[in-house]
């Protein structure tokens, strides 16, 4: 994964919880995968789109490849800060690199997930190879990052 640029970074603060935990009180695995769509979720909302009216729309836009690096635990009751950034790729791709942060700043776990635009219409589901111009729009305000 490449070191983040100078870019407006998205922000999320969420707080590990009971159900986010294995039974010695540690953010299970699967936990960063729900925090990371949570933060996506989150940065779409806060560029004009909620992704249900994505949905609506007729687009969805799933996961393709996941890639998650844990290098210090979270525990119950900790505040984890993810920091991320979107980049469109090849015109079709939106990966978004995510740091999962410990509250003095230290990183606990990297994420780089990969997504594409799918359209679903008659209950078929296709691959989006040139992105309609709203949504590319989009796209390009998550790779620009929040206003400051």
């Amino acid at each position: 994964m490449n070191e983040f640029s100078n870019k407006n970074k998205w922000k999320l603060t969420k707080r590990v919880l009971p159900q986010h935990t294995d039974h010695a009180g540690v953010m299970w695995h699967g936990a960063y995968l729900n925090f990371l769509e949570e933060s996506r979720i989150d940065a779409l909302k806060k560029v004009g789109i909620s992704y249900f009216k994505l949905s609506e729309k007729g687009f969805e836009i799933p996961v393709v490849a996941a890639q998650l690096k844990y290098k210090i635990s979270f525990v119950h009751g900790e505040k984890v800060q993810l920091i991320s950034q979107f980049k469109l790729v090849n015109k079709i791709r939106l990966n978004c690199e995510t740091l999962f942060l410990k509250s003095n700043g230290d990183i606990g776990a990297k994420a780089l997930i990969e997504l594409v635009l799918v359209s679903k219409q008659n209950n078929s589901i296709k691959l989006v190879r040139e992105l309609p111009v709203q949504i590319k729009k989009i796209f390009l305000l998550l790779e620009e990052g929040p206003e400051i």
